[in-house]
């Protein structure tokens, strides 16, 4: 009986000691925080001591990454004693120094974000506890200036720039005269913009008064494509003056590509460079007149310039190098109609008509220019004057028979086409036009007339308009010049 009753004891105990719970040996995270949401502190205060606790103590040496963000900068207007806060074993608490440098800071109220960063061993609240804001109060008694833009974002085409104006605003003393220093992005004051028309990117600012108001222009950029945004701003001038929002305005500069698409529609003859186009005469009844082709094309890739092609080929017939038929700008031969076949002296060129007759060619001659807000419309301009050259001479000698043949296909074999290099005698001088200025618009949404140019030329011929048609062709004098409009559209 005694033996039973040690078993049944032996049982029991196996069995309270079976049924009792086992150790909790899991690992929980504590969770990290600021010991505060916000701070404050004044600039000249040299700085200040935020705090960081752990829910619980520290079971191993663990660190804790700190970030910074706002609008002050750090290294410049502030300094943190340390991005990686360090929790030795054992403690729950921590603390980040925040210096301020005080004669860099130049606000009235701005202020420091910092973030604590997630971490293996510790939690953070994202909704709490994880930022605290350090709030910087100054006492500034400088001036504060603010830049007024007639609009929020303003854009200039650097082709065609237009003055805009802008005002100073002040906010403090200001009871001397002041000059405000202004900047444009990298570029130069005095060669790529100019302030009241100077060079110095300065505005005089008088004592007492509210606002001062100044004149921002763009010099001319010539630039195809150009889409780019760049700043006015004040430049903020340490223990003068400092900015108030808005300090700057931002300037679109935008030369939009122009699509030459409607213009372009037929190759030039002979597998030429270019596009043939027509032109014709406005006449002094508002008619336009004639349909003499000129073969164009945009001076480069991306280009808003056009440029006249002179299509030399290997004429078949002749064996030698010859003009396409009628490619020349402003209809220039027409303008000299004394100077063409039959009579006895005329313009010159390699080719078996007067219809091969050309002068010479021009490259980046007529500068286009959207509309803004438009894609196809906008302006023509002439950038700088073009001088365009032909020979003249006696048309039975250029067309004699020698030996090789013709005298203008032996001459075109010599001078491989190239008729301003010919010294034959029967080139008897040459006769130039001076194209001055034009003035156009092109609308690709009109076919009946895509183009409409102005131009003013001169002559160092005496022949120049001798013997026109005046009933098809309105040229005026104007201001020393000849002015005649044409129409241009695609063939």
């Amino acid at each position: 009986m005694r033996k039973y009753c040690i078993s049944f004891f032996v049982l029991t105990l196996l069995a309270m000691v079976s049924c009792r719970q086992e150790q909790d040996t899991r690992y929980f995270a504590p969770e990290i925080a600021f010991e505060q949401n916000t701070y404050a502190v004044k600039s000249d205060a040299g700085g200040i001591s935020v705090g960081v606790s752990l829910s619980d103590p520290a079971r191993e040496d663990m660190t804790v990454q700190v970030n910074a963000s706002g609008p002050l900068k750090e290294g410049v207007q502030f300094k943190l004693s340390t991005h990686s806060l360090v929790f030795a074993k054992g403690t729950g608490n921590a603390s980040l120094y925040v210096e301020l440098i005080d004669d860099e800071i130049w606000d009235n109220e701005s202020w420091i974000d910092l973030i604590l960063s997630p971490g293996t061993r510790y939690t953070i609240n994202p909704d709490e506890g994880s930022t605290a804001r350090v709030n910087v109060s100054k006492d500034i008694v400088l001036p504060r200036f603010s830049l007024m833009s007639p609009e929020q974002t303003l854009e200039i085409n650097p082709f065609l720039p237009e003055p805009l104006r802008f005002q100073l605003q002040a906010f403090g003393p200001t009871d001397t005269p002041m000059e405000v220093t202004l900047s444009f992005g990298d570029l130069e004051c005095g060669k790529d913009y100019l302030i009241n028309g100077g060079s110095i990117p300065v505005v005089k600012y008088p004592d007492g008064a509210r606002s001062a108001s100044f004149e921002f222009e763009l010099v001319r950029m010539d630039v195809s494509g150009i889409d780019r945004h760049v700043e006015l701003a004040i430049e903020q001038q340490k223990g003068v003056y400092i900015t108030s929002e808005p300090a700057s305005a931002d300037i679109h500069l935008y030369d939009p590509p122009v699509d030459f698409k409607a213009l372009f529609k037929t190759p030039a003859l002979q597998n030429g460079s270019g596009y043939q186009v027509r032109q014709a005469f406005k006449g002094p009844d508002g008619a336009w007149n004639g349909n003499t082709t000129v073969d164009l094309g945009v001076s480069s890739e991306g280009s808003n310039y056009l440029r006249i092609f002179r299509n030399m080929y290997d004429h078949p017939s002749f064996s030698c190098r010859a003009n396409s038929s009628v490619s020349q700008m402003f209809r220039l031969s027409d303008l000299f109609p004394n100077y063409v076949y039959p009579q006895p002296v005329a313009i010159l060129d390699y080719g078996n008509d007067q219809g091969h007759r050309e002068f010479s060619p021009a490259d980046s001659l007529l500068r286009f220019v959207m509309d803004k807000g438009e894609t196809a419309k906008g302006s023509i301009h002439l950038v700088r004057p073009k001088t365009f050259v032909a020979v003249i001479g006696s048309y039975s000698e250029w067309q004699k028979d020698i030996t090789g043949g013709k005298t203008w296909v032996v001459d075109s074999r010599a001078n491989n086409g190239d008729i301003l290099a010919s010294t034959n005698p029967a080139i008897t001088g040459r006769i130039s036009v001076t194209v001055h200025k034009v003035e156009g618009r092109f609308d690709f949404t009109n076919a009946d007339a895509p183009v409409l140019l102005t131009a003013w030329l001169s002559s160092d011929s005496d022949q120049f308009l001798q013997g026109i048609d005046a009933t098809k062709i309105a040229a005026t004098a104007d201001g020393g010049l000849w002015k005649i409009e044409y129409k241009l559209w695609p063939r």
